[in-house]
């Protein structure tokens, strides 16, 4: 039910980013929420399976969509930042496709290398489906989260203040404020989710409520993020 209005959520904002004119920062910001809708509909997808290797494939797609999205964000703050230019199509494509290989691949090598050595309830290289649930490893877990922080998260809030210190209006430093927050509030669930991840399916059952309270503030921080980027930005 909750996954439905996320996807319903963010499907208006990227339509009301896509309305606006027809620039590459727009079609860079919609790439953002586009790859989280997917990655939210693939998660509704598999909530009601109960094969095992099914889960673990619709699993694994739904983390790569929703950890993929945050490279478009940071090539929007480096287009903000050089100008469309100076940073080009063929520079944003060339990071967007290595970031896109490096993490899917590394998180492919470790489901596969679990698939082989873990032990079927204890998952340490990749990642086991327990209960019907995903359970991720220590490996899996730290490489996620290394990729992510170092390719996205890191460069992303540091452009993000890079850019707030940049512009020269209230107007522009306000609007820009609730974008810088609107990710902050962000990146904090995105580490709650691969954290989540790594729990074991008991201790995940009973703090159930808590974490899906957390995980629904998604929705503040999107609007928060559309809010601020809804005015073209000029240094």
């Amino acid at each position: 039910m909750f996954l439905g209005i996320l996807v319903f959520y963010f499907s208006i904002i990227t339509y009301k980013v896509l309305k606006r004119k027809r620039q590459r920062l727009n079609f860079v910001i919609s790439g953002f929420f586009i790859s989280l809708i997917i990655g939210f509909i693939l998660n509704m997808v598999y909530a009601a399976m109960t094969d095992r290797m099914t889960i673990l494939i619709f699993n694994f797609l739904t983390n790569y969509f929703i950890f993929f999205g945050p490279v478009f964000l940071l090539i929007v703050n480096m287009i903000i930042l050089e100008s469309t230019l100076i940073y080009s199509v063929k520079r944003q494509n060339k990071y967007i496709l290595f970031y896109g290989i490096l993490l899917f691949a590394g998180m492919l090598l470790l489901v596969l290398l679990g698939e082989i050595f873990d032990t079927p309830n204890v998952p340490f290289l990749g990642v086991k489906i327990i209960n019907n649930a995903p359970q991720w490893g220590p490996i899996f877990f730290a490489y996620v989260a290394l990729i992510m922080s170092i390719f996205t998260i890191i460069p992303i809030n540091y452009t993000n203040f890079k850019i707030f210190f940049q512009l020269e209006t209230k107007t522009l430093k306000r609007k820009w404020f609730f974008y810088l927050f609107g990710f902050l509030g962000l990146t904090a669930i995105l580490y709650l989710s691969i954290i989540v991840n790594l729990l074991d399916a008991n201790i995940y059952a009973g703090v159930r409520s808590i974490i899906t309270l957390s995980i629904s503030s998604v929705i503040i921080w999107g609007y928060m993020m559309y809010y601020g980027i809804g005015i073209e930005l000029k240094k």
